[in-house]
């Protein structure tokens, strides 16, 4: 490590030589940290720099590389810390670069206006900057630049000092180039308390992060490192590492989503067909969030740009990329704002237009205006992206035009593509939705679907329950792994057709996932009083657009009595929304007063049955909602051994 002599950033410019020379450059400083407004603004600039300076390095460099980013958050000594182990500043670039407009980037990278290393030596009181190069290793701080720049009288000039004590990040001595910045917050700038947030984990952090800085890429790049430390105010550390660096999409931490693309495909290949392309497969129903990602040649064409010149012209210039989300409620925001622990009713995620240059958001949120569908405009989340475009000095805003050109592409895309597909999305019942948790079944769901695909077990015998043609199960339930057996036996024995197991699990919440399957041939699926009473109406069969169906997948719950599952409904440890289908072998009775069931054993319902085997349907008292259906195995063997019986039984039990 190099112990230089102290040394005056501004000296670089040689502007300090008179007193008139220093008020100058004051004010030069002072506007620069005026358009640095945002709480965010410190990690942008700091993240941005290193990231530019590992993707410099990995142009020059071959694959053993690995462009490698540091941050540390330490919320209980109230500082930043981000190292990067790019191509360094060498002796001329550090003694200069804390300088007003001095800048060593071209106008690709995500900053190159020269003020965001003024920003954070003159916005604050500590700065300690780290470099190391093939030939030059310097690690100095500055102190009290902030103090300085109000003081009237100051003494001298904030100097870059040698800094004994090394570098404050253990990560810089490890890398063999890089730069290393450490930032201390006080009262003086934002953010003056980084616990304000309320967030104190990595993994919060990094979502943010993804958010607000650079480290949420439009353009994904998949080769860099991360690493996020955080140190919450009672000292917890926690740590998260990423390889890859891209955008928080909101369609991403959701239950369920499709691409505008796929359902405008999906639509139109049923139109081809003849058939209704309303009737999408349950793919693309139900969903909590439509999006899409467009380039510059889709946007023109969806929204009918070639007679707008000046539209045209940012498009030639700009080349603006757009992702947009439209999600069912405006709570889909409130949702992932409250999964990042943040404090009361503030917010990282909202709808509106996310302006981002050269790679990275810039700037806050703009408010969407409609013309029309005006309850919208808070439902969509859009970016847009465009190449080599900057914001004004700082992170203040960008041109008119560009803000303009954002709004009117935003507006169009609303009230056109998306108003067309707005059906496939989940009905508001003004339910707030639980992300977290219908994100975690959903990954289970899709990982229990590639393991089905990966791994498949078919086994092909048509003698069973031959010769003996009854089941092998001697005695009624008494548990439930009794039930989970029996049900197994009517699957395998033909008796139930329609539903298929994907998988148990007893580590998990819930017991299973299923699919309903309808192959051919479909007459085995058809109701016949005689030869098939657990059928399905013909009618309900010609629905399906296509055979064989298969179902997404869904979840499986099993007990002995339904008296179980309300229990655990009712203490919050499962939730109806989750399950699709309950196994029992009795009702119990907790149910009566906030559930209705409606019997499709009884002969007057069972047009209502809409898979082979279902024998009941349970329904909220209160919303009307459809809850989840019931397999009640006492009831079905009663039914199957005399239906007579089974049906005055059915009516007696469950009609009013």
């Amino acid at each position: 490590m190099i112990k230089f002599n102290p040394f005056d950033p501004l000296e670089a410019k040689h502007i300090v030589n008179s007193d008139v020379a220093l008020r100058s450059v004051k004010r030069e400083i002072l506007n620069i940290l005026a358009s640095y407004v945002g709480w965010f603004d410190p990690f942008a600039e700091t993240i941005q720099n290193a990231l530019d300076s590992v993707e410099e390095r990995s142009e020059q460099e071959d694959s053993k590389y690995v462009p490698s980013v540091f941050i540390t958050i330490d919320i209980q000594k109230n500082r930043l810390i981000v190292t990067d182990n790019g191509i360094g500043l060498d002796e001329q670039k550090y003694k200069s670069f804390l300088a007003p407009d001095f800048s060593f980037k071209s106008g690709k990278t995500r900053g190159h206006k020269g003020v965001g290393a003024t920003y954070l030596a003159y916005g604050f009181n500590y700065l300690q900057v780290c470099t190391k190069t093939e030939d030059y290793y310097a690690v100095g701080k500055i102190l009290d630049a902030r103090k300085w720049l109000h003081d009237e009288s100051p003494s001298g000039n904030p100097v870059v000092k040698y800094d004994e004590a090394g570098a404050t990040d253990k990560y810089f001595n490890e890398i063999d180039r890089g730069v290393s910045v450490c930032l201390k917050f006080d009262k003086q700038k934002h953010p003056k308390d980084l616990s304000w947030l309320k967030a104190d984990t990595a993994e919060a952090w990094f979502q943010i992060l993804s958010i607000k800085t650079g480290i949420g890429a439009f353009i994904q790049n998949k080769d860099i490192d991360v690493s996020i430390k955080v140190i919450s105010k009672a000292g917890v550390q926690t740590e998260k590492q990423i390889r890859g660096i891209k955008y928080l999409w909101p369609h991403l931490v959701v239950r369920k989503s499709a691409s505008y693309t796929d359902i405008e495909n999906k639509s139109a290949d049923l139109f081809l067909k003849g058939k209704d392309t309303n009737r999408l497969p349950s793919a693309y129903k139900d969903l909590d969030i439509i999006y899409d990602f467009w380039d510059t040649e889709k946007i023109v064409e969806l929204t009918n740009l070639e007679a707008d010149d000046e539209a045209m012209d940012i498009c030639n210039k700009y080349l603006p990329n757009v992702y947009i989300a439209y999600t069912f409620t405006t709570k889909t925001w409130d949702k992932i704002n409250e999964s990042l622990g943040l404090r009361n009713n503030y917010r990282i995620m909202y709808g509106g237009i996310q302006i981002a240059a050269n790679n990275m958001p810039q700037g806050e949120i703009i408010q969407i205006p409609l013309k029309r569908y005006i309850g919208r405009q808070n439902q969509v989340h859009v970016v847009i992206h465009f190449d080599n475009c900057s914001p004004d000095l700082g992170r203040k805003g960008f041109q008119s035009e560009i803000v303009e050109f954002a709004k009117e592409i935003s507006r169009k895309l609303i009230e056109g593509p998306l108003q067309r597909v707005g059906f496939t999305l989940k009905s508001n019942t003004g339910a707030a939705p639980d992300l977290l948790r219908e994100k975690r079944v959903e990954d289970w769901k899709r990982d229990m679907a590639q393991y089905e695909l990966e791994n498949p077990l078919k086994l092909i015998n048509e003698h069973f329950f031959l010769p003996t043609k009854t089941i092998s199960i001697t005695s009624k339930p008494t548990r439930e792994q009794d039930v989970i057996a029996l049900f197994n036996q009517l699957l395998a024995g033909g008796v139930i057709r329609g539903v298929r197991i994907m998988s148990t699990n007893e580590r998990f919440t819930y017991d299973g996932l299923y699919r309903i399957i309808v192959t051919e041939p479909t007459d085995y699926h058809i109701y016949n009083q005689e030869t098939n009473p657990l059928g399905v109406f013909g009618e309900t069969l010609e629905s399906i657009n296509e055979i064989p169906f298969i179902s997404s997948p869904k979840i499986l719950e099993y007990k002995f009595s339904l008296d179980g599952l309300i229990e655990n409904i009712q203490d919050s440890s499962k939730n109806s929304n989750d399950i699709g289908l309950v196994v029992v072998w009795e009702t119990g009775d907790f149910y009566v007063g906030n559930y209705k069931i409606t019997s499709l054993l009884d002969k007057n319902n069972t047009d209502l049955r809409q898979y082979h085997g279902l024998t009941h349907v349970m329904t909220n008292v209160t919303t009307g909602q459809r809850e989840m259906d019931l397999i009640i195995l006492e009831e079905l063997i009663e039914f199957l051994n005399d239906p007579i019986t089974a049906q005055q039984k059915q009516v007696d039990k469950y009609e009013d």
